[in-house]
C-alpha cells in the first residue's frame, strides 16, 4: 500500500483506497460464506421435491430439481475456482459480478419453485415450500450481507413470486399471506443491511488501523534512521573536535610545566580552564544524545558507594577552600561497604550536584550525606543528599529546573556560566538507575538535592583488590613506544609528553607503516590511533596480531571516540587498553604504569 517514500496519503485518496480494500474483502467474504448455502441448496431442493412428489407431475418436480442442482454445481465449481488461488483486490470485480449473476439465477429458480409448489392442494407441500424458502432467505441474510445487491436481488427473486402468487390467489386470506411475506422480506433486508454496515465498519477500522500502523512503522524507521544519523554525526564531531582539543590541552599542559612569568601562568590557566569547560560541554552533549536515543547503558559491577562520594568530595575540597567555604561528608554506618551497580554514573551525578553546590555557594558550607534508610533481604536503598547555603532557587523555577538548557535565570547563567545540561543529564541517569532527584530550595537560603537508589548488597569478607594503578606512579619509564598518529599537532604533543616521561618514541602516520614497524622491531608498547585514512587502527591491530602469531605486544587505543561500540570494536581487534583524546600527562603515566617498567 504505502511505501517508504509516501507515508501518508491525502485524506480523500486514503479514504478511496480503504473503501476499495473494504469492498474487496467483502467480496471475498461472499465466497467464504457460500459453502453452507450451496450445501443447503442440494439438501433442501431434494427434500422439497420429495415433499411435493405426490401432488405434482413427476416430470415438473424432477425438471425443477435438475435445474437447481445443475446451477448449484456450477456455483460450487466457481466457488472452488475462487478458493484455489489468492486473488488480488484488483481482480475481484469479475468474480463479484459472476457471483451476483449466479445467485440471481439460483434465486429465480427457487422463486419459480415457490410459484409452482406453494399453491399445492395439500397442506404438507404448501407448508414445506413456505418453510424452506423462508428459511433459505433467513440464512442468506448473513451469507449474502457482505454485498448488499446480492441479498436484495436474492430476496426479490425468491420471495417476489410468492408475494405475487398470494396477492393474486382467489382463496380467502391470501392477501394476508402476501402482506406477511412482504413484511418478512423487509425484515430480512433490514437485518442484512445492519449486518452489512457492521461488516463494513469493522473492515474499515481494520484497514485504517493497518494504515496507521504502517504509517507509524515508517515514521518510526525514519526517526530511528534520523536518530542513528544524529548519533553518527555526534560521534564524528566528537572525534573531530577532540583531535584538535588534544593538541590544545596537551600544549597547555606542557606550557604550564615550563618556566613562566606570573602573568603568563595566569594566561595559561585561563586557557586551560576554557579548554576543560569546552571538553565538559562536549561530554554533556554526547551523554544527552545517548539518553535521548535510549542507548545509554548502565553497568552492574561491585563498588563502594561511600568511597565514590568520598572521592568526589575530595575532588572539590580544593575549590571549596579557595572560596573559603566548608565542605563535609557524613556517611551513615548502615551504608553497605559494597553494592552492585554503576559507579561511573553515580560519580557523574555526584560530580554535577556537588559541583553546582560549590559553584553557587559564596559563603557558608556544603554538606554531603550518604544514608541507608532501608537495608533488607540483600538489597539496600542508599540516599544521597547535597545541601548548600548558596543563592537558592526561586519557587517559580523549580518545575523546569531539570529541563535541558535550563539554569535558573539569565543572570545566573551570565554570572556562573554553564550549559544547563548537567541537571537534565543527572536526572535522566538517576531515573535510569531507578531513582528520582528531589530538590528543596529557597532564594538566599540554599538548596538541597537528594535521590535514592536501590542496589543489591555484595557480601564480601576480604577487601577488594584495586582496579587501577596506585596513585604514586613513577615519574619516568623505560622502553620503546611506537606511536601511530596521523594528526601533526597530536604527534607533536604526544612526542613531548613521552619525552618528559622518559620513553623512547617513534612516530608513524598511517596504518600500513604501523603494521610494518610493529612487527619488525623491539617495542614495549604501541599507541594506536583508531581513526586514520586508508587503513584504520582496528585493521592495523588485527594485522599486527596475525603477524605476531601470539607474541605479546601491548597495543593501546589512542582515540577521540568515547562510544561503547567503538571500544568494543577495539577490543575485538585485539587492543589491550584505551587512552581517550585529549590525552593528559596523568593518563599517560597511569597507562604506562600498567605496561612499562619504571626507569632505573
Amino acid at each position: 500500500m504505502s511505501g517508504e517514500n509516501d507515508t501518508r496519503f491525502p485524506t480523500s485518496e486514503a479514504a478511496r483506497v480503504i473503501d476499495f480494500r473494504v469492498e474487496a474483502e467483502l467480496t471475498r467474504m461472499l465466497y467464504r460464506s457460500a459453502g453452507f448455502g450451496l450445501f443447503s441448496n442440494f439438501v433442501l431442493a431434494t427434500i422439497l421435491v420429495v415433499g411435493v412428489w405426490d401432488f405434482f407431475p413427476h416430470d415438473i418436480a424432477l425438471g425443477w430439481l435438475a435445474v437447481i442442482l445443475g446451477l448449484s454445481c456450477v456455483r460450487l465449481a466457481t466457488n472452488l475456482a475462487f478458493a484455489r488461488m489468492a486473488r488480488a483486490d484488483g481482480e475481484l470485480g469479475w468474480w463479484r459480478r459472476t457471483f451476483l449473476v449466479e445467485v440471481v439465477l439460483a434465486g429465480i429458480v427457487w422463486g419459480a419453485g415457490g410459484w409452482i409448489f406453494v399453491m399445492a392442494d395439500g397442506l404438507v407441500p404448501r407448508c414445506l415450500t413456505a418453510f424452506i424458502i423462508a428459511g433459505m432467505n433467513a440464512g442468506a441474510a448473513r451469507s449474502l450481507a457482505p454485498v448488499r445487491p446480492a441479498y436484495w436481488l436474492y430476496v426479490l427473486a425468491t420471495l417476489g413470486p410468492a408475494v405475487v402468487r398470494f396477492a393474486t390467489a382467489d382463496e380467502s386470506g391470501a392477501w394476508l399471506l402476501a402482506a406477511i411475506t412482504f413484511t418478512y422480506a423487509l425484515f430480512l433486508i433490514n437485518t442484512a443491511q445492519l449486518h452489512h454496515a457492521d461488516l463494513k465498519k469493522l473492515y474499515r477500522l481494520i484497514y485504517e488501523n493497518d494504515e496507521l500502523v504502517n504509517t507509524l512503522s515508517v515514521a518510526k524507521r525514519r526517526a530511528e534512521a534520523a536518530n542513528q544519523a544524529k548519533s553518527e554525526f555526534l560521534a564524528t564531531m566528537s572525534h573531530e573536535i577532540r583531535t584538535p582539543m588534544n593538541g590544545v590541552i596537551g600544549m597547555l599542559q606542557l606550557l604550564g610545566d615550563s618556566p613562566l612569568t606570573a602573568e603568563q601562568r595566569l594566561h595559561v590557566g585561563v586557557a586551560s580552564k576554557s579548554a576543560d569547560t569546552l571538553l565538559h560541554l562536549l561530554n554533556d552533549i554526547l551523554d544527552l544524545s545517548k539518553i535521548e536515543s535510549g542507548k545509554i547503558e548502565f553497568e552492574e559491577i561491585e563498588f563502594a558507594p561511600g568511597e565514590v562520594a568520598e572521592e568526589v568530595v575530595a575532588l572539590f575540597s580544593t575549590r571549596a577552600a579557595a572560596k573559603s567555604i566548608a565542605i563535609a561528608l557524613e556517611t551513615d554506618p548502615r551504608v553497605p561497604p559494597f553494592v552492585r551497580g554503576d559507579p561511573m554514573r553515580l560519580r557523574q551525578v555526584l560530580l554535577n550536584l556537588i559541583g553546582n553546590a560549590v559553584k553557587f555557594t559564596e559563603r557558608g558550607r556544603v554538606d554531603v550525606a550518604v544514608e541507608a534508610p532501608r537495608v533488607e533481604r540483600g538489597f539496600a536503598t542508599v540516599r544521597f543528599r547535597v545541601r548548600d547555603t548558596g543563592i537558592g532557587i526561586a519557587p517559580a523555577l523549580l518545575p523546569r529546573l531539570f529541563e535541558k538548557f535550563t539554569q535558573g535565570d539569565s543572570s545566573t547563567t551570565r554570572r556562573y556560566g554553564g550549559s544547563g545540561l548537567g541537571l537534565a543529564i543527572s536526572q535522566s541517569l538517576v531515573r535510569g538507575m531507578g531513582g528520582e532527584i528531589q530538590v528543596q530550595s529557597a532564594p538566599g537560603r540554599g538548596s538541597e538535592f537528594a535521590f535514592e537508589i536501590t542496589w543489591s548488597v555484595v557480601e564480601r569478607s576480604a577487601p577488594r583488590a584495586p582496579d587501577t594503578a596506585p596513585a604514586d606512579w613513577p615519574e619516568r619509564f623505560s622502553g620503546r613506544v611506537l606511536v601511530v598518529e596521523d594528526d601533526w599537532g597530536n604527534q607533536r604533543v604526544i612526542d613531548l609528553l613521552l619525552q618528559r616521561l622518559g620513553v623512547e618514541a617513534q612516530i608513524v602516520d598511517n596504518g600500513a607503516e604501523a603494521v610494518a614497524r610493529a612487527t619488525d622491531g623491539d617495542w614495549q608498547l604501541v599507541l594506536m590511533d583508531v581513526h586514520m585514512p586508508g587503513m584504520d587502527g582496528t585493521e592495523a591491530t588485527r594485522l599486527i596480531r596475525e603477524r605476531l602469531a601470539g607474541r605479546p605486544l601491548p597495543i593501546v587505543a589512542l582515540t577521540a571516540s568515547v562510544r561503547r561500540e567503538d571500544r568494543e570494536r577495539c577490543v575485538a581487534a585485539g587492543m589491550d587498553d584505551f587512552l581517550t583524546k585529549p590525552v593528559r600527562q596523568d593518563d599517560l603515566r597511569a597507562c604506562f604504569a600498567k605496561w612499562l617498567r619504571p626507569a632505573e
